[in-house]
């Protein structure tokens, strides 16, 4: 008799139940979340030529640049040494066509300058007064990260960072194809990939340009050397119009797995396409520096590409 007592409550709970389920569901659920995707609006349609003649106008016409920046390590970073005493670090930026840059780094409200470096597009040269130290070297020639990240900074990347490179239909050629990101990200992307068909050389990739497809422009660029390996990579974003028609991207962020360092650059404000005097670029060995001569190789460094 306990047993069926027992069990004619199982059932008399089971169907109590069922009925509240049936009769006011509202009473039970205590909110609904209704999700809707965001606006957006439907992504740009380019042909490959018309990505082609955004690189190439971005970059043609870019002929100097004179800027105060925000330098900052950007998240993962593995900046050492002298850098990392700093949250940010103000930065003056001097860039002319086709090879020339000078970028100066003060430390905040102090004002000493913590690296200051200038190259031609075939030597550099970066001081490093903390250290005492005074680099000098081929743009062509790669050294081996060191701890002290400063030591492996190169005017040249951020260079190639700040102009773009236009693609040279001599020994360039190009293709693109269509990229989704995941759901929640909700971004589409034009891709180029442009090639080094050099004669004489297999066709190796030089480097992948993204095209953010809700406005075309360029979002992302990643670099490659000659040997395949992946050099740079730099990511574009809120553009903004300048003084003589210069549509810029305000915020840089660089990253350079093989030297080991990550460098976000917040344009405050620039001049483009204004005269720069050519002593501007010229920097002068600190007396009582240490000179490193990165021209004599050793066994633990390589050309780039070998």
């Amino acid at each position: 008799m306990r047993i069926d007592r027992i069990e004619n409550r199982k059932a008399f709970s089971a169907t109590i139940f069922a009925v509240l389920l049936l009769a006011t569901p509202g009473c039970l659920v205590r909110k609904v979340a209704h999700i809707h995707p965001p606006d957006q609006n439907p992504p740009q349609v380019a042909t490959l030529a018309q990505l082609v003649d955004k690189i190439n106008a971005w970059s043609a016409g870019l002929h100097t640049m004179t800027a105060t920046v925000d330098l900052a390590p950007t998240a993962g970073s593995v900046y050492s040494g002298t850098l990392t005493e700093y949250h940010d670090v103000t930065g003056y930026v001097l860039l002319q066509r086709p090879s020339n840059i000078h970028l100066l780094g003060l430390a905040p409200l102090i004002r000493t300058t913590i690296f200051d470096m200038v190259s031609n597009g075939e030597e550099f040269r970066l001081s490093i007064p903390s250290k005492h130290k005074f680099i000098i070297g081929k743009n062509t020639f790669h050294r081996n990260a060191t701890k002290n990240a400063l030591e492996n900074l190169r005017p040249q990347h951020i260079s190639e960072a700040l102009t773009v490179p236009a693609i040279d239909e001599e020994r360039e050629m190009a293709s693109y194809r269509v990229e989704n990101q995941s759901r929640r990200e909700r971004k589409r992307y034009y891709t180029v990939f442009i090639e080094d068909t050099t004669p004489g050389h297999h066709n190796t990739l030089s480097r992948i340009v993204w095209f953010d497809r809700s406005d075309l422009e360029i979002a992302r660029i990643q670099f490659y050397e000659p040997d395949g390996s992946y050099a740079e990579d730099v990511r574009y974003s809120n553009y903004q119009d300048f003084q003589g028609g210069v549509h810029y991207p305000t915020h840089i962020d660089i990253t350079r797995p093989a030297e080991d360092y990550d460098l976000a650059i917040t344009v405050q404000n620039a001049k483009f396409n204004e005269p720069i005097p050519a002593d501007k670029f010229e920097l002068k060995r600190p007396e009582g520096s240490e000179l490193v001569d990165l021209t004599a190789v050793k066994s633990e460094d390589r050309p780039v590409g070998q």
